[in-house]
């Protein structure tokens, strides 16, 4: 069981939330009937306990992951609605992530189905109940600030120190406020206006346009910035200065979306100070640990930036996490894997995200000759092995680095008449000559090494760094790759098996050989020159001359290590790397859907768990309901959006995008063989990336908007209702205004596009 510092579980019955506020400003109501359940005091009564104003508070926290006030059931704080149903975070994440390629559910439930289709209306209950959710919220933090003024402070003697504390929860409030109006901002637009300043009682507010809602969110949060705790300085689960910057790089990042006005120079600027904040990727945890049941301690908060907390046994709800890891397990799938007593069998995934990786549908294959390139020592370090006689001798051709008008490629001088060079080649063609004068230069006529002069063009394969010798007093020549000695393995297991030629090795210090090959399950031995006078043999990694078979027991890349200084072998597997964020169920299920209700089509996700990093499960032992705590920002979103707007023209560095996006790929990987270079960023790299990094973390819509992916330009399974996908309109990127509001508010006007 996890501590959260400040739980709904602390508010008493009788803390005043001024829900008759909200519903005559939302008119929700009249559709459904939605009311108070209990007889809460209100006003200076509510205030009488100095830590009402903590648990107040904890109720505007609790607020994104409880839908009332004991629990999972039973005293809810929207009446006329399923408790669950009502739960903010869960109505948040279908908003963002079943309206696009990353999620789809089985389940009937009303309308539901429609936003996956993106045939949505205004009567949309699941919409409707966002939109009323996130104004509940908005109402509750506006009574807050109404109670805590220092008016109201003084008229109820509060001391210096509680003020103090206050103080800092008013700049808390503000900015979970301003989070939940940027929520209505990217959902709806253009919407009811309320703060403060508002007095208690019936009223039509009037409706914010959609610039200005930014323009108000961006001052609520510049006001806030220099009075909220210092990042990492807050309680866990606790909005702190991080917090806020995140918010705003979030704001500035979409602003060409709300206002038509790019601001990627400020999306710069805020990311870097959360960079330089001190939130780290943890390199000693793997990308599971998460989304797991201790992630508040495991070594993942280090990059969690402000967070919904979860505890199974003090913030009992069917909405939040628990809501994600129910509703997306079934078919074969075990609930122990993920700590639950059962699932709900609704969500899965489309192979729109699962092609997003690559390597998940066609594993990686080893690439022996690629990580043989590894052994090779560099070129300056090889040829510091010749001395430094350096000659008019040198290379000249397509092959060499400056083609065939030179200037040529001096060779060293090993002994008389005769010449050496380490060279990094590419495919084509060279020769000799000597002072850059083909008066003197030297080919090959049989491409039998030996040399004629003016003879033929000499060929080179493939590219690679070469060892190349001249010598003039018997006219050959040799080139052969850099490293490359006259040890080689033989055997059974080997491409040739026993007659050979044998796989060459390479020197990588003084008789100490290696490679990288793919092998077949059977027997290798070593040998020299492809010549049975000198073998080895052996077992246990000791060397035995003429020694038994050294046995290889199944089919797989393998890295292989022979010392002659202690006669000694080893033989390691290579295990491959694959993006490990790639957490899907395939079992019984298929890639592609061709039915949205059945649960075996689509693949299910297994991202987040209730088990904690040691694989037990949550504090709640009937499964219930799950510690696993949502983050909603995270350092990895800050790189990618920091790379985003440099790509953007927002300034920074792109070496810096760069390692920013190859320190998660390589938490990924768990090597560096998914780095990425400067070349490999474009825009269409980080929004793929950010679906590999962020997915079912209710990015996604908001990121397809933002790329003009969402709705009239980007296709994916079954959205238009039909299941190869096709184009909607373009007034979905913005959701309905709810009609029931439209039909009580006359202030209010539809979004384009609805009725």
């Amino acid at each position: 069981m996890k501590t959260i510092n400040i739980t709904t579980t602390q508010i008493i019955r009788s803390l005043f939330l001024v829900l008759i506020m909200v519903f005559t400003f939302q008119s929700c109501e009249q559709d459904l009937e939605l009311q108070p359940e209990d007889a809460r005091l209100v006003g200076d009564a509510a205030f009488e306990d100095a830590s009402s104003y903590k648990a107040f508070l904890g109720k505007l926290y609790g607020g994104f992951s409880l839908s009332g006030q004991i629990g999972p059931a039973g005293l809810p704080d929207l009446a006329g609605l399923d408790e669950g149903f009502s739960n903010y975070l869960r109505l948040y994440w279908k908003m963002q992530e079943l309206t696009t390629d990353e999620a789809v559910v089985g389940w009937n439930d009303g309308t539901i189905k429609d936003l996956h289709g993106q045939v949505w209306t205004s009567g949309n209950e699941f919409i409707r109940t966002m939109y009323s959710r996130i104004f509940y919220q908005i109402a509750q933090t506006n009574e807050f600030l109404r109670q805590t003024t220092d008016e109201k402070l003084t008229s109820r003697s509060v001391d210096a120190e509680t003020k103090s504390d206050v103080a800092s929860y008013r700049a808390e409030a503000r900015f979970l406020r301003a989070l939940s109006y940027w929520h209505a901002l990217d959902l709806f637009g253009n919407v009811p206006f309320v703060t403060e300043n508002d007095a208690v009682g019936a009223f039509l507010p009037e409706q914010i346009s959609r610039a200005d809602l930014y323009t108000y969110i961006e001052n609520e949060l510049l006001a806030v910035e220099s009075t909220i705790v210092g990042a990492r300085q807050n309680e866990y689960g606790r909005a702190d200065q991080a917090a806020v910057w995140t918010l705003l790089a979030k704001l500035y990042l979409n602003s060409e979306v709300y206002t038509e006005s790019a601001n990627y120079d400020k999306v710069v600027e805020y990311t870097n100070k959360i960079i330089n904040a001190g939130y780290t990727i943890s390199g000693s945890n793997t990308y599971e640990h998460l989304f797991l049941a201790d992630n508040d301690m495991n070594g993942g908060q280090s990059e969690f930036i402000f967070t919904v907390p979860c505890d199974g046994l003090n913030t009992q709800s069917y909405g939040a996490v628990s809501f994600i890891i129910h509703a997306s397990l079934g078919g074969s799938m075990d609930p122990a894997s993920a700590g639950i007593n059962g699932g709900w069998g609704g969500l899965r995934t489309t192979s729109a995200l699962v092609n997003k990786f690559p390597d998940f549908i066609t594993p990686p294959s080893f690439d022996a000759d690629a990580e043989n390139m590894t052994l090779v020592k560099s070129v300056e370090d090889n040829n510091a092995t010749l001395g430094n006689n350096m000659t008019q001798w040198g290379l000249v051709g397509s092959s060499t680095a400056n083609g065939w008008d030179g200037p040529d490629m001096e060779m060293y001088e090993l002994a008389t008449n005769e010449f050496a060079l380490y060279a990094e080649l590419t495919a084509g063609e060279f020769k000799f000559r000597f002072n850059e004068d083909w008066g003197q230069n030297y080919g090959d006529d049989g491409a039998d090494g030996s040399l004629e002069s003016g003879g033929a063009n000499i060929a080179v394969a493939e590219a690679g760094q070469y060892y190349v010798t001249l010598n003039l007093n018997t006219f050959e020549y040799t080139i052969s790759k850099a490293n490359l000695s006259d040890w080689g393995l033989v055997g059974s297991s080997t491409a040739n098996g026993w007659d050979g030629p044998d796989m060459e090795m390479y020197e990588t210090d003084t008789d100490v050989y290696e490679l990288y090959a793919n092998l077949t399950a059977g027997d290798i031995k070593f040998r020299f020159n492809e010549d049975w006078g000198q073998n080895y043999g052996g077992s246990g990694g000791n060397l035995v001359a003429g020694g038994d078979n050294i046995s290889i027991a199944e089919d797989a890349g393998y890295h292989i290590t022979m010392n002659l200084n202690d006669n000694s072998y080893t033989i390691n597997k290579v295990e491959l790397s694959a993006d490990s964020r790639a957490m899907f169920y395939t079992d019984g299920q298929s890639l592609e859907i061709e039915d949205i209700s059945p649960f075996s089509q689509g693949y299910a996700i297994t991202k987040f768990k209730n088990l904690d990093s040691m694989g037990n499960p949550g504090s709640d032992t009937e499964g219930n309901f799950v510690d696993t705590d949502f983050p909603m920002f995270r350092l990895s979103d800050v790189y990618l959006m920091y790379a985003e707007a440099v790509l953007r023209g927002g300034g920074g560095s792109l070496g810096d995008a760069v390692n920013y996006i190859n320190t998660l790929r390589e938490r990924a990987y768990s090597s560096t063989v998914g780095n990425i270079s400067g070349g490999d960023v474009d825009l269409d790299f980080i929004l793929d990336e950010r679906a590999r990094e962020l997915y079912w973390e209710a990015h996604r819509r908001t990121d397809l908007i933002r790329f003009g992916q969402f709705s009239d330009q980007g296709i994916w399974p079954w959205k238009g209702n039909v299941p190869q996908g096709k184009t909607t309109e373009a007034y979905r990127d913005l959701m309905p205004i709810p009609s029931s509001d439209l039909g009580v508010n006359t202030n209010l006007k539809q979004n384009e596009g609805y009725n």
